[in-house]
């Protein structure tokens, strides 16, 4: 059984589609836990409403700390499945979601998270076959690494407690989808599989003031395992902070798009 996260601040006109990719799912075991951050808008009342068909396996709360990092730590404290996903707001998910989620962590045991491939054009798209085979090239060679964003990300929920969950104490930056990776893989393996994908907005691509730079990115791929602990506590973090890349900066929106 599966719990799904789904962690929103004013996310009117991009929510609705994502609940509902998420209520069309082919594969029933999962309920769905939308945290409203404290939204201003009519997102949450958008949510509820594509939420209906699910019944009681979905469930609105409220956060009111603001930031992504605080809501999702809410929301795990309310989890009891043995699996968790986080989802984002503006991502659409393929009806087999939740089913592959559940295939890939039951097929391996020394598994601990679950990682889907971000798309920007249709599945059969060129480009997309050519991001698919990236990205499992580089989950191969670069297994200590995370490849998936927040969007896209699954655990074990045993694991993912004994790794700290989600804490802004020890990580308040933004980056926190890569920084919790970095803890879990401490536990057991992170699967990528060609077929387990989904659809993120594309603003994220101009979501360069809340994200890190070329160097930082590059730096963090070719570093030894060994090494993560000084990147993100001494190196990335002491970076973002004086950059004010704080996880509240994600509530301005302030990226170049449009809600479809």
């Amino acid at each position: 059984m599966l719990t799904i996260i789904l962690p929103f601040f004013n996310e009117a006109g991009w929510i609705g589609r994502t609940v509902a990719s998420l209520a069309a799912q082919s594969d029933t075991h999962f309920r769905l836990l939308m945290i409203d951050n404290a939204s201003t808008d009519d997102g949450a009342s958008e949510a509820a409403m594509e939420a209906d068909i699910l019944g009681d396996r979905a469930t609105i709360s409220l956060c009111a700390i603001p930031g992504k990092i605080p809501a999702m730590a809410a929301g795990l404290a309310m989890v009891d499945t043995p699996l968790v996903a986080i989802c984002d707001a503006d991502t659409l998910y393929p009806p087999d979601y939740v089913g592959r989620i559940l295939e890939l962590f039951e097929t391996d045991a020394q598994a601990v998270a679950v990682m889907a491939i971000d798309l920007y054009a249709p599945r059969a798209d060129p480009r997309s076959g050519r991001r698919i085979a990236r990205i499992m090239r580089k989950s191969r060679r670069y297994s200590a690494k995370c490849h998936a964003g927040g969007y896209a990300q699954a655990f074990r929920t045993d694991a993912l407690r004994t790794a700290g969950g989600f804490d802004s104490r020890r990580w308040p930056y933004v980056l926190e989808d890569h920084e919790i990776v970095h803890r879990i893989l401490r536990h057991g393996t992170a699967v990528y599989h060609p077929d387990h994908v989904c659809f993120p907005s594309e603003r994220r691509v101009s979501r360069t003031s809340v994200s890190w730079t070329r160097a930082e990115r590059l730096f963090y791929r070719y570093l030894p395992r060994g090494a993560l602990d000084w990147y993100f506590y001494r190196f990335l973090g002491r970076r973002l902070a004086r950059r004010n890349g704080f996880g509240i900066a994600l509530r301005r929106k302030d990226w170049a798009s449009t809600a479809l």
